[in-house]
């Protein structure tokens, strides 16, 4: 079985994640996965006199702190978790529920993991409180 763990590192995604991997048992395929900011060209907002805000070094350096920002985090939730696992971190520029279902369509596993601070209600969804 191969598991998709949406993940931002809070202690309700790994709650998520540790509850699903408890109720499913055996040995799955863990695909963890954090969605970070996308790369923002700084010369797509520029205009006028006043220029950029940022240069396009500090741009790709606060883009950097991104990408190793979401490695940690699946680090930090594959130390929690005890288990070994895949890493995916997503850049996007939009909703990362977008980002994830993509990835999902993508790599088609067979359940989707995720932790939400609110109680989410669907006939469709496990509700871990």
């Amino acid at each position: 079985m191969k598991i998709l763990v949406a993940t931002d590192g809070t202690e309700t995604a790994i709650l998520a994640a540790r509850k699903a991997l408890e109720l499913l048992g055996g040995d799955p395929e863990i695909l963890l996965v954090t969605v970070v900011q996308a790369y923002e060209d700084p010369m797509e907002d520029a205009g006028g006199f006043e220029g950029t805000l940022l240069t396009p070094e500090e741009a790709e350096a606060e883009y950097q702190q991104q990408l190793a920002k979401g490695q940690a985090t699946l680090e930090h939730t594959q130390t929690a978790l005890g288990k070994l696992a895949q890493f995916h971190v997503i850049p996007a520029s939009d909703d990362a529920g977008h980002a994830i279902v993509d990835l999902a369509n993508e790599l088609h596993p067979d359940l989707i993991v995720l932790g939400a601070k609110r109680k989410v209600s669907s006939p469709d969804c496990l509700t871990v409180q």
